[in-house]
């Protein structure tokens, strides 16, 4: 509870556990793949009562089967306020998932409805009496930073180059974010290169990490390794240089697989012709993994694979692939993704080469398992770039801002 100073002074400080966190996301809680916003709900709700907001659907729908399963599912949690059955990840403790009934436009015809859709929709954030925080990984927010003591726009892609999403009211919330936004988190050069252009005064740079323990632990000797290069991700026609793919497959054949796991991305158009070609050629999908069946089998590969197109899009990706394959011991084989050549610059088990032969003969002349020694090498390397430490960032920097909160005298809105 607060209170105001008898002396008619400034209300007291708040501690900031008593914080309320809303954070905005651009997925589904129960996502097949987890992304930054999984993970950042994770870690602040080990100190803060957190709620999380589904994706308001910033991707034009397109009529066909998954998208109409997508809304069907969205539709009975938000009428019978059902909260994820949970298949890929739990729900933490002081965590609460808001699945919101809005209309997947946003521009100005549906503005005024939606910002009154999401705003019933928080109401529980809303009403919490100490300092509330708005932490949006979209920046179609319609307003609801009015609310909120601290504004944080965490920005782990360009969203307005993907195929598919709305550039226009990406645009849009970007422009109003910057004005409003406390402070802005980047997760590649090239994505706070592109904030500081937009206009957002404070920016920290946080490259992406990854669940490194739970892979180091899942990591086994060379002697149970086998000669294999895995690809875990959306696999997208965008994001994928498919052409590389289908030369690795070919070269790959007789000395070695080529693992391929994860979702056929909506976003971008589908990937199942692509899949079936990589598959004639010798490829094996595994389907979609939990994190932890993902973990098991990359302990047993030899070679981890970025092997991105270089797109508007994918020059700012930040893949925290990396460190799970560093993670698990596997030699990281890339193409030059500024964002890896960055990470490879310090440091030797980092490996970029160029799209084409360049980057298919360094997998096939790295395919066999290799020592102990080297292993572990990799695994250290991943240590400092796990969730363990950049929770106790994320949450020093509430701290930081929080703690000379004080209490507003009056309801309403707060900026």
């Amino acid at each position: 509870m607060t209170t105001t100073d008898p002396d008619g002074g400034l209300p007291p400080a708040v501690v900031p556990d008593q914080s309320a966190v809303l954070v905005l996301g651009t997925a589904e809680w129960d996502a097949e793949i987890a992304t930054n916003q999984h993970y950042v709900v994770r870690e602040l709700a080990q100190e803060h009562q957190t709620y999380f907001v589904e994706s308001l659907g910033l991707r034009r729908i397109r009529i066909d089967a998954r998208d109409l399963r997508r809304m069907a599912s969205r539709l009975r949690r938000a009428v019978r306020s059902r909260s994820p059955a949970g298949a890929y990840r739990p729900v933490p403790d002081r965590a609460t998932v808001i699945s919101p009934l809005v209309v997947p436009f946003h521009r100005r015809p549906t503005r005024l409805v939606n910002r009154l859709l999401l705003e019933r929709a928080v109401a529980p954030w809303l009403a919490s009496t100490g300092p509330r925080v708005l932490w949006t990984f979209t920046p179609t927010t319609y307003g609801v930073e009015r609310y909120a003591d601290l504004t944080v726009y965490h920005c782990v892609d360009l969203l307005h180059a993907f195929p598919g999403v709305d550039a226009v009211a990406v645009g849009a919330g970007e422009a109003v974010l910057a004005r409003r936004a406390d402070v802005a988190i980047a997760t590649s050069d090239v994505v706070a290169e592109h904030l500081r252009r937009v206009g957002f005064s404070e920016i920290r740079t946080l490259p992406n990490v990854a669940e490194v323990d739970l892979f180091a632990a899942a990591s086994r000797p060379t002697a149970q390794r086998r000669p294999a290069a895995l690809f875990a991700g959306n696999l997208s026609p965008h994001k994928l240089d498919v052409p590389l793919l289908r030369a690795l497959a070919n070269a790959l054949r007789g000395r070695g697989e080529l693992l391929l796991a994860g979702p056929l991305a909506a976003g971008g158009g589908g990937f199942e012709r692509e899949l079936v070609e990589l598959e004639e050629l010798g490829a094996r999908y595994l389907g979609v993994l939990t994190v932890d069946q993902l973990a098991e089998v990359a302990g047993t590969c030899t070679v981890g694979l970025i092997p991105y197109a270089l797109n508007d899009y994918t020059v700012g990706v930040s893949p925290l692939k990396c460190y799970e394959y560093l993670a698990a011991g596997l030699r990281v084989i890339s193409t030059p993704v500024p964002d890896v050549l960055r990470a490879a610059a310090g440091s030797s088990v980092i490996d970029v080469r160029e799209s084409g032969p360049a980057f298919v003969r360094r997998v096939v002349e790295t395919i066999e398992p290799d020592g102990d020694a080297e292993i572990a090498v990799r695994i250290g390397q991943a240590r400092d770039h796990g969730w363990r430490p950049r929770g106790e960032v994320l949450r020093g920097l509430l701290a930081d801002r929080l703690g000379s909160y004080r209490a507003p005298t009056t309801g309403g809105p707060r900026g």
